[in-house]
């Protein structure tokens, strides 16, 4: 493949939480537009493994997909820190994450060591409270691995801590996202429901009450609710999570525990 830059139709693109006239657009690098769309820049190098054996063309033998929607080596996921402008984390679906500190004039690789090559890294979540805070969602299946991987990192990707316990061995992960209201307070998509965490990833809890089973690929927290995009299975949203913002650990051992009601 000789262009010069990859996109594929899972390609994202987000807002700045600083600007709303800044967008990240993915491909092989990532672009930024300071005057919401009209013009874009690339502000990085390729971000991707860039593996030669996977940048051929897709389909055949007999027919070639041509569109260019299945491109390999692109950027998976994006997400710029809401504490601080310029911290930008960049996810790659062939298995790197790179992070820059000031706006992708440098740029550091910071992938976890425990993560193998090609691993799609599906979901980063920058802390809304430390901007060297960031969560991974990530999954290995077309791999033929479904173990979850979640990962959490405090010092921009220098050291990250595996936080996957109590999800099914068997349960891939799609995304995680932590609560902007109680730190620490973390939900998860898996190929099968939501989970809960409320120790900032060290145990997680099921969370799917009349949810059906079925594959979660993303989720927001939005006014005290929780709204989640599942594949097949349309839209869910969990009405008014400030039960879990006050959860305690001792709560659950309470004869009566009496939760403070949101304002009407």
């Amino acid at each position: 493949m000789t262009a010069k830059y990859r996109f594929n139709w899972t390609t994202p693109l987000i807002v700045s939480p600083h600007d709303p006239n800044t967008l990240y657009e993915g491909g092989n690098v990532l672009f930024r537009s300071t005057d919401a769309g009209r013009n874009w820049v690339a502000i990085s190098p390729d971000l991707t493994r860039h593996d030669p054996r996977t940048l051929v063309i897709a389909g055949g033998p007999i027919t070639v997909e041509n569109s260019g929607a299945e491109n390999y080596a692109t950027i998976f996921t994006i997400a710029e820190s809401p504490v601080t402008k310029g911290v930008i984390w960049v996810g790659s679906g062939d298995g790197m994450i790179h992070v820059t500190r000031d706006g992708g004039v440098h740029w550091q690789h910071v992938t976890p060591k425990a993560v193998l090559p090609f691993t799609r890294m599906s979901v980063i979540d920058a802390s809304p409270f430390a901007a060297g805070t960031a969560y991974l969602a990530a999954n290995r299946q077309l791999l033929d691995d479904y173990k979850p991987y979640l990962f959490k990192t405090t010092d921009y990707g220098a050291t990250w801590t595996e936080i996957d316990a109590g999800i099914p061995k068997n349960e891939l992960t799609r995304v995680v996202r932590e609560d902007p209201v109680r730190r620490g307070l973390l939900f998860a998509g898996t190929e099968r429901g939501v989970w809960v965490s409320l120790d900032d990833g060290a145990h997680w809890h099921t969370l799917r009450r009349n949810l059906p089973p079925v594959p979660v690929h993303d989720l927001v927290i939005k006014e005290g609710d929780v709204a989640i995009a599942t594949h097949g299975r349309a839209l869910w949203i969990m009405d008014d999570i400030s039960p879990l913002r006050q959860l305690a650990a001792n709560t659950m051992s309470e004869k009566v525990h009496l939760f403070n009601p949101v304002d009407a």
